[in-house]
């Protein structure tokens, strides 16, 4: 059995800038920002010249931003949702998510 075999997603190999937001305890919210590698219902890779600053296990508000041309709307559409870091890799300078909820599920938003 591949590694392909064993996802439960297809993924995706597509570019989307993301907004990250995480709520660190006893400092202000913090929003960084990168783009995917990956992409499937269940997760994604996300690299970001920020991927120091996260640690497996914690839990963030993403937003993707999908542009039109991909979606064929006039403008770009946010989709927000929930994930929690499943890996940091120092290597590919990203991180691995798993999201709370399927991409499905995630919320359309006009906050860009």
């Amino acid at each position: 059995m591949t590694m392909s075999d064993a996802r439960r997603h297809t993924r995706l190999r597509k570019c989307f800038q993301v907004k990250l937001h995480q709520k660190v305890p006893s400092v202000l919210d913090v929003l960084l920002e990168g783009a995917t590698v990956y992409l499937s219902q269940g997760g994604a890779f996300i690299k970001t010249e920020d991927w120091g600053f996260f640690k497996p296990h914690e839990s963030m508000d993403l937003t993707f931003l999908l542009p039109p041309d991909f979606t064929g709307q006039d403008t770009t559409i946010g989709l927000q949702g929930s994930a929690i870091v499943s890996r940091v890799d120092r290597l590919r300078e990203g991180i691995a998510v798993e999201f709370i909820n399927e991409l499905r599920q995630f919320r359309p938003t006009t906050m860009l």
